[in-house]
């Protein structure tokens, strides 16, 4: 069931239904395939029904929950469909990006690159005394604020959101496969390295490498969907 978890100042039931009930799916506290019992959820995040309709209505649009009629309401499988498409946009903007960046990068946001690295190799090292779920989520943000950095050099911030936003379902993935950190951090490393270096070069295979393999890796396991 979903955990419990601290509202943000001024926060509202509905966005605290909301937000909690996102967390605990793109964490894997809520699996792929399990049933959202309205009766715990209001329970369990101590708010009304209502907020927590809404939220599954939310959640039902962003393909993170499936609603069947007369049924119930599941948390949706991991879509291979869905994640192949959200990489595809991701990698066909960044490594634009990171040409240019080759080009021009500011000391500012290759220092931002340089310690959010530290952080997820910080992270790791706790790897051993951490649930894995609570450390996957933590290097998932990590991830996503690494990638966020090459996107607002360019002042496509609001581009990195869509991409975010679409990109749930994959590190749904990375969560629920339990893809080697290490070797995230090492390309991440090779992505600063082609940077500093200037080897356009070298951006399309190293970004491939990094978003397309544990797709790779995921079919090579599993069926398109995942309960």
């Amino acid at each position: 069931m979903v955990k419990m978890v601290s509202r943000l100042s001024g926060e509202n039931n509905n966005s605290y239904a909301y937000r909690a009930i996102k967390e605990g799916i793109v964490s894997l506290n809520l699996l792929p395939g399990q049933l959202l019992s309205l009766g715990e959820l209001t329970e369990a995040l101590n708010v009304s029904s209502t907020p927590i309709k809404i939220a599954i209505w939310k959640l039902q649009q962003e393909h993170l929950v499936d609603v069947i009629p007369q049924v119930g309401s599941y948390v949706s499988r991991i879509n291979l469909e869905l994640v192949e498409e959200a990489a595809y946009m991701w990698f066909d903007l960044e490594k634009e990006y990171l040409k240019s960046a080759c080009h021009s990068f500011s000391k500012e946001h290759m220092n931002q690159l340089k310690m959010n690295l530290i952080l997820q190799e910080t992270l790791l090292g706790q790897k051993d005394i951490m649930n894995q779920k609570e450390l996957a989520r933590k290097f998932n943000e990590l991830d996503d604020q690494f990638h966020s950095i090459i996107f607002h050099a360019h002042h496509r911030t609001n581009t990195w959101k869509a991409i975010s936003h679409m990109t749930l379902d994959y590190h749904r993935m990375i969560s629920f496969s339990q893809h080697p950190f290490e070797q995230m951090i090492a390309e991440h490393k090779e992505i600063i390295s082609i940077i500093e270096n200037k080897e356009i070069e070298r951006v399309e295979r190293a970004l491939e490498k990094h978003i397309f393999k544990p797709i790779d890796d995921w079919r090579n396991v599993y069926k398109e969907e995942v309960c």
